[in-house]
């Protein structure tokens, strides 16, 4: 396939590898278009995700010496990539070659996986130099995994907290196991894809309600997978440290960042790990499990009096979302306000939250409907959308792709932090306020458009939106930039009253 801007090339393979795990490769020509893949390698790093880049590369003869197209190409992606190769390609025989992608191949899904770089330096004339070849290259099998046990060492107060994560029915039933004991909880997020009785889904709202953060504080911190969305929690966690924290991931990566007194990286797959089974005394499930009983009915009292808002609109949204979808959010306001919400076990749920980035949410959504062949819903918002807009600029937008874009003219996270819009020229600066719609756009590309600005607007069209249909479709939602960010500041301080 080809797709002409390779910003939106590189995320709509990273949305492929990120639905099927297999690796995904990436062609383009020298110069800055290789530059141009960057932010999505960058995301792939971070996110586990397997990429083979292949790039064009002028001779390295021509390489500094005034030639069109000619930049300095080695190790260019080097600190998001597991390895980069130069290669001769003019020079090198076929089948060593054909060695070296198997093998890069391999690698880009061994012991965390990851995109890897092979650069190909060619020489002119570079057009008809071949006949084409039926030839299929066996994919290869991963590399040896070194891979360990993890095995934990439960205390009287043990928190698991579940980052950025495909669904895995294994690790899904020892987390509910674990969640069974006395003196553990699981914390989850949307991007975990665990879903469990008992498991806390909704941890900021708790923080909020919690009156003495050391009576909850737990002594031994297991994290697993990939990045943790909550920046409350971390926080909490830093105030409150714990005895020890062990991360399980399949990278072996050492993230010790919750300011634990003792901290073990276990480069194992997340699955991997046992602990001993004794029974404890312990009333620290009880603790957490009244404080979310008290949580949630003061959550749905604020929610039930909401007017129509950015966090109404999530709350319906989450309400509508079609059997067994695939849920994009996409970063900044979107993925922060999905955590809010219990989501059905049945959807799957992704973001780039590798390196947080907005630059290919819509792109990476693109990809991910492309390989999965079932409904896939982006809920994005209106700078995200605009900022990749170019992702509509192909030819295989699937039709079970939905694009909700959440409108409210401009970046409305810095009117939910706390600093930003005391500053002065906000609007310009930090929110970049605009009065764009996507109208044009999906008029543009051939893509069927709704637009609503008003709660019985939203709910008529959702009854239809989701409908299957022979195209993509977009569904805008025009929302109050003041007022969202009001109600949703309100939403925690409405929790934090309840303290008293």
């Amino acid at each position: 396939m080809v797709i002409p801007d390779e910003r939106v090339a590189g995320y709509f393979a990273l949305g492929i590898a990120q639905q099927t795990r297999q690796t995904v490769a990436i062609v383009c020509t020298s110069g800055t278009a290789l530059l141009n893949l960057a932010p999505a390698v960058c995301e792939a790093f971070y996110q586990k995700t397997p990429l083979l880049l292949l790039t064009a590369d002028r001779p390295p003869e021509a390489i500094g010496l005034g030639e069109n197209q000619a930049i300095d190409q080695r190790e260019i992606y080097q600190n998001y990539i597991k390895e980069s190769r130069n290669i001769d390609a003019d020079n090198t025989a076929p089948q060593l070659i054909a060695t070296v992608v198997s093998d890069s191949i391999a690698l880009t899904r061994t012991n965390g996986a990851g995109p890897v770089h092979l650069n190909l330096h060619l020489r002119e004339p570079l057009y008809n130099m071949v006949e084409a070849s039926n030839e299929v290259l066996d994919l290869p099998t991963p590399l040896p995994q070194k891979n360990h046990e993890a095995v934990l060492s439960l205390q009287q107060k043990n928190m698991v907290i579940v980052g950025l994560l495909q669904g895995n029915e294994k690790l899904n039933n020892k987390l509910q196991k674990l969640a069974k004991r006395n003196d553990t909880i699981v914390i989850t997020e949307t991007t975990s894809n665990q879903h469990g009785e008992g498991f806390i889904n909704n941890v900021d709202s708790l923080l909020a309600v919690m009156q003495d953060g050391s009576a909850y504080a737990p002594r031994y911190i297991v994290t697993i997978g990939g990045q943790i969305v909550s920046k409350k929690l971390k926080e909490y966690l830093k105030q409150h440290p714990a005895t020890e924290h062990v991360h399980i991931s399949e990278a072996g990566d050492a993230w010790h960042s919750l300011g634990a007194k003792s901290f073990t990286a276990v480069q194992a797959e997340v699955d991997n790990f046992t602990w001993a089974d004794v029974e404890s005394t312990s009333n620290y499930k009880a603790q957490w499990q009244a404080l979310q009983a008290k949580t949630n009915d003061l959550a749905q009292q604020y929610l039930a009096a909401l007017p129509f808002c950015d966090l109404k609109v999530h709350e319906l949204l989450a309400n509508s979302f079609p059997q067994g979808a695939n849920v994009q959010y996409g970063n900044s306001t979107p993925i922060r306000y999905s955590n809010l919400f219990k989501l059905r076990e049945d959807l799957t749920v992704n973001s780039n939250r590798g390196t947080s980035g907005i630059d290919g949410c819509v792109s990476t959504a693109t990809g991910a409907a492309f390989a999965n062949g079932k409904p896939t819903v982006l809920v994005v918002g209106d700078i995200s959308f605009l900022y990749d807009s170019n992702a509509l600029w192909n030819n295989y937008l699937s039709p079970h792709l939905r694009i909700v874009i959440i409108n409210n003219s401009g970046g409305n996270i810095f009117r939910v932090l706390d600093g930003p819009n005391k500053v002065q020229g906000f609007e310009t600066f930090f929110e970049t306020k605009h009065n764009h719609t996507a109208k044009h756009l999906a008029s543009m590309y051939g893509i069927p458009y709704y637009f609503c600005a008003a709660q019985a607007e939203l709910e008529e069209q959702l009854k239809t939106f989701f409908e299957p249909g022979k195209h993509a479709k977009i569904l805008e939602i025009k929302t109050d930039n003041e007022l969202s960010a009001a109600k949703y500041k309100g939403y925690f301080e409405n929790l934090r009253n309840s303290r008293q």
